[in-house]
């Protein structure tokens, strides 16, 4: 074989072996470009699920800080009213704007099942349920004092247990409520 034709055929196969390496790096390149764009796309796709439950959990949290304000500030305004109506059983405006203010409590209460957790949606229901019985006893209450009936005593200890028993439920509530709003992204500790 003359030198000619070698140096021909070492050009032939040295440009063979450069197409090949070149197509061998431009796949390699490519298929390290593809899996650094899924990466980056994985990354990104966790990032915005991660910030969207982040997001939804502080939604939720300062939705429940709020409905749970709006049941204290219920239940205060309707306690400021209760004081008035003990100093003047018989008067009748009073009793009808406690009976207005307790039915606000009830429905605030009612309101805070939305957002829950579990263990203030409990709560709430036994607020309810005490809220609405120290309601019936004390309009019973006034009632008989506006009649001076006989069994007054009667109903005036029912009463004050009906509105120690609500004290005690909200109490409970307001309890459940912190442990929801100071646990870490307003989780249940259930």
């Amino acid at each position: 074989m003359d030198e000619g034709k070698a140096a021909l055929y070492a050009a032939i196969i040295g440009f063979a072996a450069a197409i090949m390496g070149a197509a061998a790096g431009g796949w390699a390149s490519w298929r390290a470009a593809r899996h650094s764009a899924d990466a980056a796309v994985q990354a990104a796709l966790a990032q915005v699920t991660g910030q969207a439950a982040n997001e939804l959990a502080q939604w939720i949290r300062q939705e429940r800080r709020q409905v749970y304000g709006e049941v204290i500030t219920a239940y205060a305004q309707m306690g400021h009213i209760l004081v008035r109506l003990g100093e003047a059983p018989a008067n009748d405006a009073l009793e009808a704007a406690y009976q207005v203010e307790a039915d606000k409590v009830r429905i605030a209460a009612h309101t805070v099942r939305l957002f829950g957790p579990g263990s203030v949606n409990a709560a709430a229901q036994e607020f309810i349920k005490a809220t609405h019985e120290a309601r019936n006893a004390i309009h019973v209450w006034t009632r008989k004092t506006a009649s001076g009936s006989s069994d007054l005593l009667e109903a005036e200890e029912a009463a004050a247990e009906a509105q120690r028993s609500m004290g005690r439920s909200y109490s409970a509530f307001v309890a459940a409520c912190q442990e929801v709003l100071l646990t870490p992204q307003g989780e249940d500790a259930e």
